[in-house]
């Protein structure tokens, strides 16, 4: 009978190990799932991490585009900063080179003035002395000149100076004239 009651023990022995079995077989599909579920969260959080990695990768490559084309920019606008800061020298010097020559033009014109106010100066004087000297020789003109009184005219002789010296003349002439012809 041993044998016999062995069995029970075996069965028994074989129902827990059964059971155990199961119980761990169990513990290790939980185990599995949940390790699947967190391998899941772990995938899409890769996933995320690529996506967002992607992503960066984009941004810095649109970065790099916008600083080249801002590198390519700045250096054209150096280029352009280069040209109109040469114009800008240029115009620089021909505005001191107008302003130079306003200066010499107004350094002239300062000479000129006082040229023109020296000679006004002189000119009044002249005109001064010259009217003088005119109102002298018209009081001149209309004294009878004691050589008129000595000149003696024929009537024959018609001299417009001698008439245009001594105007008495003229006039005794026409007189001597008249009473020749016999009209007075």
């Amino acid at each position: 009978m041993e044998r016999k009651s062995c069995w029970p023990l075996i069965l028994c022995i074989s129902v827990v190990m059964g059971i155990g079995l199961l119980g761990y077989m169990h513990l290790k599909k939980e185990l599995v799932y949940k390790l699947t579920s967190e391998m899941e969260f772990v995938e899409a959080a890769v996933r995320e991490t690529l996506l967002g990695i992607e992503n960066f990768n984009l941004a810095v490559q649109h970065t790099e585009t916008e600083l080249g084309n801002a590198d390519k920019e700045i250096k054209t606008l150096q280029d352009e900063n280069g040209k109109l800061n040469s114009a800008l020298d240029g115009k620089k010097k021909e505005v001191k080179a107008c302003k130079d020559s306003v200066a010499g033009l107004n350094n002239d014109i300062k000479a000129v003035e006082k040229d023109k106010g020296d000679t006004d100066g002189r000119f009044a004087g002249e005109k001064t002395k010259w009217v003088e000297e005119i109102n002298v020789l018209k009081r001149q003109f209309q004294e009878h000149s004691p050589v008129c009184a000595h000149v003696k005219i024929r009537p024959e002789e018609k001299d417009p100076t001698i008439y245009d010296l001594c105007p008495q003349i003229q006039n005794k002439t026409t007189a001597a004239v008249t009473v020749s012809q016999g009209k007075v």
